[in-house]
């Protein structure tokens, strides 16, 4: 889904229509529509991540830059070999100076900002079903300071398909199951 039809959608759910059928957009929440799509995209992440890899080839000086919308790695292999040897520091991959190994990064990736100049073309980064619930989350927050729409309705509903969501589960840990609730000392 791109931004502009999400925008669409945010118009026909606050039934911003005029007398001949026409979605008319009012200029007070076009104003706050970026904001609030910025806002949506970065919550529902956090209940399907967007998952990269990405290849990186040590260079031997013992820091390496990680690409720039890494939110958080999951798992490292070096040479096609799950490895936990490497520390990740402030957005830098730090190892032995003179490693010079082939990774392998598997992440959690930040989405593109969305500010007022982003392109109605810029296609949302997450899965369809997530990007189906922005519109919900973006007319709730417009509806929020009314006092005459409530802006619970369109809130809850984003709740509820959020919930719904196929959870992205990222690993790190060596692809073993471990159980928590009787854990043996």
């Amino acid at each position: 889904m791109t931004l502009g039809d999400a925008k669409r959608k945010v118009f026909m759910l606050l039934d911003e229509y005029s007398s001949g059928g026409e979605v008319t957009e009012d200029e007070d929440i076009a104003l706050k529509m970026a904001d609030f799509f910025d806002m949506a995209q970065k919550d529902i992440i956090q209940y399907q991540p967007i998952v990269r890899r990405a290849s990186v080839t040590l260079d031997g000086t013992g820091r390496q830059q990680l690409p720039a919308d890494v939110a958080r790695v999951t798992r490292i292999a070096a040479n096609g070999v799950r490895t936990s040897r490497y520390e990740i520091v402030d957005g830098e991959l730090l190892y032995t100076a003179g490693d010079m190994s082939d990774l392998v990064l598997d992440y959690e990736a930040e989405p593109q900002r969305i500010t007022p100049e982003t392109s109605d073309n810029y296609e949302f980064e997450v899965s369809e079903n997530a990007a189906n619930c922005l519109p919900f989350f973006v007319a709730g927050q417009q509806v929020f300071a009314d006092l005459v729409q409530d802006y619970a309705v369109y809130y809850n509903t984003y709740l509820q398909m959020r919930a719904a969501l196929p959870r992205t589960v990222s690993s790190t840990g060596d692809g073993r199951i471990r159980q928590n609730l009787f854990r043996r000392s």
